[in-house]
């Protein structure tokens, strides 16, 4: 084959072979791009990979190694298709690369695979360069310190667990200082708060009905009847005016009791000079009264604590209420069963 054959063959194979990239670059259209042209020492960007082609075809990526020269690749993300006009699509993949030497640093092309209808092909990406600075140093200065890292802000999980000793701590001090005192007091560690004090004339009446149950005088225990019923007139006297009934004699009850004249009545008085001179005469000259008597003195003990009781008004009843409303009058019942008085 003389030199002009052989001219017209190669002219002839790159007229198609250059037909055949112009047909491929009208299906497919590869691009790579950075994120910026120029980074500094260290720093991290991003490589971007951009296919456009039909649907129909298939392309290989390129399998990229950890490192180009000396740019790093530090993560890839997965293919990311998009549909665009027509048939076509887009495959978009992603680099994080980095680079710790300041320079020039140029990034090759990338080779493609393609399959179409049965045939195999490539095709190569554009190349890029990558411009790496390093940080401008004034070397007038000299040597200068480490910076410090600087302080996170504290949080309050960071906290959280401090305060909490605090508090179980401080618990369990004061359990300790608290249990020790009430155990010098001779008290006991827990105690149940006391409940409300009755008002002096319900214990009083309370404790006449039980005298009344009992019976003692039916069963020849008068002087025991009549000291269960001082006892008690005593104590509600103390509760109701203030004076110190069981510490005192008869006469000085009496002569208490009169100086408190806007408190209760000469009636009242009256009723509880028998009871107590009663009681007297029983304890000390062995008196013996008749059953009646003791009805009598029973009775006394009733109407006198009926009589001097304070009653809270917790409603006033309005003028048209109060028409026609009968008085109340107190009524003793001397049978035998409790509950001497009624309203």
């Amino acid at each position: 084959m003389n030199r002009s054959h052989q001219l017209k063959y190669l002219f002839s194979f790159s007229v198609f072979f250059l037909s055949l990239l112009i047909v491929n670059g009208q299906e497919i259209k590869l691009r790579t791009a950075l994120e910026h042209d120029s980074i500094w020492l260290g720093d991290q960007i991003k490589l971007m990979i951009v296919v456009e082609q039909t649907s129909g075809t298939k392309i290989e990526f390129p399998q990229l190694p950890d490192s180009i020269q000396k740019i790093e690749i530090l993560s890839k993300s997965r293919i990311d298709t998009s549909k665009l006009e027509g048939t076509r699509i887009q495959l978009k993949q992603s680099y994080l690369v980095t680079c710790f030497d300041s320079g020039a640093h140029f990034i090759p092309p990338f080779t493609f695979k393609i399959r179409k209808e049965g045939s195999i092909d490539s095709l190569r990406s554009n190349d890029l360069t990558l411009f790496v600075k390093y940080p401008p140093v004034d070397l007038k200065k000299g040597p200068v310190d480490i910076k410090k890292p600087f302080a996170a802000p504290v949080t309050l999980k960071e906290i959280a667990p401090w305060l909490l000793g605090i508090i179980l701590i401080g618990t369990i001090v004061f359990l300790v200082i608290y249990a020790i005192s009430r155990r010098n007091r001779n008290k006991p560690l827990f105690q149940r708060p006391p409940k409300p004090k009755l008002p002096a004339h319900v214990i009083a009446l309370q404790e006449l009905d039980k005298l009344k149950g009992e019976e003692l005088w039916q069963h020849e225990k008068v002087k025991d009847y009549y000291t269960r019923l001082t006892d008690i007139v005593r104590v509600y006297i103390e509760e109701r005016f203030m004076v110190s009934a069981m510490e005192q004699t008869t006469f000085e009850i009496l002569n208490s009791l009169k100086a408190k004249e806007s408190q209760i009545e000469a009636k009242s008085v009256t009723e509880l000079k028998e009871i107590l001179e009663v009681a007297d005469l029983v304890k000390f000259a062995k008196l013996t009264p008749l059953s009646d008597e003791n009805h009598h003195m029973l009775s006394n003990a009733y109407l006198f604590v009926k009589e001097t009781t304070v009653e809270t008004v917790t409603e006033v009843p309005k003028p048209a209420e109060t028409k026609g409303k009968e008085e109340t009058k107190v009524i003793v019942d001397l049978s035998d069963n409790k509950g001497e008085s009624k309203l």
